[in-house]
């Protein structure tokens, strides 16, 4: 099976230049005594989708280093080489959950014909990301700052931003002609 590199690069690239640049803007809503929620992690799950490995990775780089530049800098004060450990362990974290989403997504985009079973295992797929990045999330950034951030604390305030995640990323699909919900990272 031939595969193409070009078109996801270049969608993960343009949706990491949105994502850089929603953060640059402030385009976030602060949730409890931690974290935020916005269109970032809805445009990173579409590029995974869409774009596969390649462009999850284009994405999920400008992500991060938009959410280092933007809303970690100075969480950590004096201590930069710990900023720039938690941005890369939470990289891999989201690097791992998105390939995942762009697996699942192939297998709902070869499987599922109508659009109320490929819109519900959108959704499904959804939940899987949230279920492998949670623990990941946790894991590494506690092995870099031990209780840094516990499981708990994580699960407790990610129902608004998979609410978000799901709805925008749904409504973002649907949007979208049929034609081009296909995974471009792999030529059929």
């Amino acid at each position: 099976m031939k595969k193409t590199i070009w078109i996801p690069a270049l969608l993960g690239i343009a949706l990491g230049i949105v994502d850089f640049i929603s953060f640059g803007v402030h385009w976030v809503i602060q949730i409890a005594s931690f974290g935020a929620i916005g269109p970032q992690e809805s445009l990173v799950v579409i590029s995974a989708a869409l774009g596969g490995p390649v462009g999850l990775l284009a994405t999920n780089f400008l992500q991060e280093l938009g959410m280092h530049i933007f809303l970690l800098k100075g969480d950590f004060p004096g201590q930069r080489l710990l900023e720039v450990s938690i941005s890369i362990a939470d990289f891999f974290a989201h690097s791992i959950a998105l390939l995942a989403v762009a697996y699942c997504y192939r297998l709902l985009h070869q499987r599922a014909k109508k659009a109320h079973i490929f819109f519900a295992g959108w959704i499904l797929i959804t939940v899987i990301y949230y279920i492998i990045l949670l623990p990941l999330q946790s894991l590494v950034h506690n092995l870099l700052v031990p209780d840094l951030l516990p499981l708990q604390t994580l699960v407790r305030g990610a129902p608004p931003e998979f609410l978000m995640v799901a709805i925008l990323s749904t409504l973002l699909l649907f949007a979208l002609p049929v034609r081009y919900r296909r995974p471009l990272w792999i030529e059929a």
